[in-house]
């Protein structure tokens, strides 16, 4: 089966999408990409340009989204790879057309708007995927893989925290500094966090935390300063908001501090911010009750190592000892050589990026072929922003919230002004 479908989002990441298709197409040939779709032609043409370049097929590139869908008559699945102001607008859309949706990370908005596309969806009966793509890196899978034998105990403890520093705007991006645009590290970075933690640890009851804007003052610098490994993808990019004065006011939550309390009884600790000038820290681990689980940096090819009461570290191909069924599924092997086992593995960042998008991709053609829930679907897309939205719903109110409300909408302080702004009620 060969799936037709379209993007629409040129920017830089779907110029990241466009080589994770690419490698798909290598592997797999089980996805064509008929058009592409962006407010700004230069950024559609260029991805055009791109995938032409490598597969000798040039997608036809539009700028009205409307029209696209009506001409491609033969599209079987859409992608929306927008920010995240428009996931739900473009998904509904595609979703009322007839047509198969995935979208980028966050799911939607809020909560309200990734409730609308799954409600579309299912009308539809139509697949809705979350592109997520932390979780589909082999070393994660080992890390799932060595928690359920049960190598670390009873997992009681988890700790997740990323400290950075800058006066910068995120990708240097205006609306990653806006609040009602799900902006700022916590939104549309911590996303993977939170899919990483309810993925390892299982589901979360109950949330408290503190957060803020501590640093409101930002200014656009360049995606090299920003984030050197993805500014190649960046360059092309046309930006639609006006940059003034070379800066701006970021009113998007830029520090959270929470403590969670998972169905299991666990408690983890979810720490984010990005205003911490000239210092740097980062813990992943899970604790049990026989040991310590450090965590592999998602996307670095270094394995996850377990570390013992008594000093004893285990590591590298030991690791595989403690997981003896463990296998990757067929296409993460196929894209990793044909290796179905491995505790590490060595590549450069742009290729590891590129084949968990094509792990995407594929997911997305077998959850069409055969009439499946993909990977991440509607429920664990919502979940996962659900989980950050409760960290913001806990510290707009001071008090802990449980992830359930959040999720039905009976806790949504926060979210409101956002669902009012777009047009959601």
């Amino acid at each position: 089966m060969t799936v037709n479908f379209a993007m629409v989002g040129c920017g830089g990441m779907g110029l990241r999408h466009a080589m994770g298709y690419i490698e798909a197409r290598r592997t797999f040939e089980s996805l064509n990409l008929a058009a592409v779709c962006d407010l700004h032609e230069a950024a559609a043409e260029r991805i055009a340009d791109e995938v032409e370049k490598a597969t000798g097929r040039r997608p036809k590139a539009y700028t009205d989204f409307q029209r696209m869908l009506e001409q491609e008559r033969g599209l079987d699945a859409v992608e929306v790879v927008t920010d995240t102001r428009m996931h739900h607008s473009f998904a509904i859309q595609a979703l009322e057309a007839g047509k198969h949706v995935m979208t980028e990370k966050p799911m939607g908005l809020t909560i309200r708007a990734s409730q609308m596309m799954a409600d579309a969806a299912k009308k539809a009966d139509r697949i809705l995927s979350v592109a997520e793509n932390f979780r589909r890196d082999p070393m994660n899978r080992l890390g799932k893989a060595l928690i359920e034998a049960g190598a670390i105990g009873r997992p009681y403890l988890a700790l997740d925290i990323a400290v950075s520093g800058s006066d910068g705007i995120m990708h240097g991006t205006a609306w990653r500094a806006s609040k009602n645009a799900a902006g700022g590290i916590v939104m549309d970075a911590g996303v993977h966090n939170a899919d990483l933690l309810l993925y390892l640890m299982g589901g979360v009851d109950t949330v408290h935390a503190q957060t803020a804007v501590l640093r409101p003052s930002r200014e656009f610098k360049s995606m090299t300063q920003m984030n050197a490994n993805l500014a190649k993808f960046y360059a092309h990019r046309e930006q639609a908001e006006q940059r003034t004065q070379g800066g701006m006011e970021q009113d998007a939550i830029d520090s959270a501090f929470a403590v969670i309390r998972f169905e299991s009884g666990a408690i983890g600790q979810l720490t984010m911010t990005d205003a911490s000038p000239g210092y740097r820290l980062g813990a992943e681990t899970v604790h049990g009750s026989e040991g310590t689980l450090v965590r592999s940096p998602s996307r670095s090819g270094k394995g996850p190592e377990i570390r013992r009461q008594d000093g004893s570290t285990i590591k590298g191909d030991a690791l595989l000892k403690l997981v003896p069924d463990w296998r990757l599924d067929d296409k993460t092997a196929a894209l990793w050589g044909g290796h179905r086992r491995m505790a590490s593995y060595e590549m450069p960042f742009e290729e590891i990026d590129r084949k968990v998008i094509a792990i995407e991709y594929q997911d997305f053609v077998e959850a069409i072929e055969n009439q499946r829930e993909p990977e991440v679907g509607p429920e664990d897309g919502m979940k996962a922003l659900g989980l950050l939205y409760a960290v913001l719903e806990s510290g707009e109110s001071g008090k802990p919230v449980k992830l359930s409300d959040v999720l039905s909408g009976s806790v949504s302080a926060y979210q409101r002004g956002i669902n009012e702004a777009a047009g959601l009620g």
